[in-house]
């Protein structure tokens, strides 16, 4: 018997599990992802100790199709909400990532020293389309075009994914599309889960490209799901906030 919580992030769907019960229900978290997600969830966070403070919390994502996630910054917040605290740090993939809880959002701290030193941006070609390499954390490549609805964009990063020497772990491909209001408009496909709603590390790398490209101040990345707000944090990190629930535990029996 194992307690699963239903979250969301700006759209992305994920269940909510906890160490180490999970584990010694199910044993083999990847197999329990790829048959109890389906195509309706886009993946499992496991949450447990924290290894760095003993007030932190670990968390860890694993797909839809049993690979691991990297970094997931919806489920984290989702993850946030599911805590029941106004603020807080999660450790996820060899990072530690502050959060707080302001104005019915929650908000995450990228914090400077785990970003990326060098943030230089990489041309890619690809279907005839220019996109950016962006290097961080999970790999993205960002692809600026006039109409989000006339790309198919399960092809475009099958394409773009072709590249294994590039891109040897998958790659996140992101199409976006400036909007009247000086927001972002976009799509996102994730490797291990196809095209989602949302993704807030995408939504960092959208900024990060407009950035580079001369843009001041904070970005409004709008997704299927949601919306999610990019800024510059005081100290030269990032701060990502959006919206995120989580629904009441259930308890399974697992055969």
């Amino acid at each position: 018997m194992v307690e699963v919580w239903k979250g969301a992030g700006a759209g992305n769907t994920f269940y909510i599990v906890v160490e180490p019960h999970i584990s010694r229900a199910v044993g083999d978290l990847p197999t329990f992802a790829k048959k109890y997600c389906g195509r309706k969830i886009d993946g499992l966070i496991v949450i447990g100790p924290g290894k760095h403070n003993d007030k932190n919390l670990a968390a860890r994502i694993i797909n839809r199709d049993g690979t691991e996630g990297g970094v997931c910054l919806n489920g984290l917040r989702a993850a946030a909400v599911w805590t029941k605290q106004d603020g807080g740090q999660f450790e996820m993939d060899g990072h530690i990532i502050p959060w707080r809880r302001i104005q019915g959002r929650v908000e995450l701290h990228l914090r400077v020293e785990d970003l990326p030193g060098e943030m230089s941006l990489t041309a890619c070609s690809v279907d005839g389309r220019q996109g950016m390499i962006v290097p961080f954390w999970n790999p993205h490549c960002v692809f600026p075009v006039e109409s989000l609805a006339d790309v198919d964009l399960d092809s475009l990063a099958a394409n773009v994914r072709k590249n294994v020497d590039q891109f040897p772990d998958g790659v996140n491909v992101e199409i976006i599309a400036d909007a009247s209001d000086g927001s972002m408009h976009a799509r996102v496909n994730e490797r291990g889960v196809g095209e989602t709603k949302s993704c807030a590390s995408g939504a960092v790398a959208i900024a990060l490209v407009a950035w580079a490209g001369g843009l001041k101040g904070s970005l409004d990345v709008r997704m299927p799901g949601g919306v999610l707000r990019i800024a510059r944090a005081a100290n030269g990190g990032i701060l990502l906030s959006g919206g995120a629930v989580v629904a009441p535990g259930e308890t399974w029996s697992i055969p």
